[in-house]
């Protein structure tokens, strides 16, 4: 393994080093996959539950979702949104995995010619997939068989 001598300043020493050690930590980070995503989702509680079962339905429907339309549908305040978004991402960096939801900032421009700041829920289309398919086989019951999803229209 080849080194690099970088010169830093010493009073930065230490912010480089923590730099450093959390960029070795996400390049180590595993990817989800759909065991481990369907894993994840019985391993966590009720509202966690929940929010990633919201988010998975808008990825899957090609749908954006704001925290303050996730908190109205959870019936939760935006805060607590964050609050198990947050959980959620420390307890997949538990497991050494990236997070599985995350929050996105994006600008939407008005009618009004207003600049807006959103933050909209995101997971991986591929995991959302996962784990919408394995809500309806977990919703479904044992042995029973899983229903097929109508299009993607989302309930109001």
């Amino acid at each position: 393994m080849d080194y690099v001598m970088v010169p830093v300043p010493e009073d930065l020493v230490v912010d480089v080093m923590q730099h450093v050690a959390r960029l070795v930590a996400q390049a180590s980070a595993v990817a989800w996959d759909e065991d481990a995503a369907a894993s994840f989702f019985d391993s966590v509680d009720e509202s966690e539950r929940s929010l990633l079962a919201i988010v998975a339905r808008h990825v899957v429907a090609d749908k954006d979702l704001s925290e303050e339309d996730a908190a109205t549908s959870l019936e939760l305040p935006v805060r607590e949104v964050r609050s198990i978004v947050r959980d959620l991402a420390e307890t997949a960096k538990t497991e050494n995995r990236r997070p599985i939801v995350a929050l996105r900032e994006v600008t939407t421009v008005l009618r009004n010619g207003r600049s807006v700041e959103r933050r909209l829920l995101v997971m991986d289309s591929q995991i959302a997939r996962a784990i919408r398919a394995h809500g309806r086989r977990s919703s479904a019951g044992p042995g029973a068989e899983a229903v097929s999803e109508p299009s993607a229209a989302l309930p109001e």
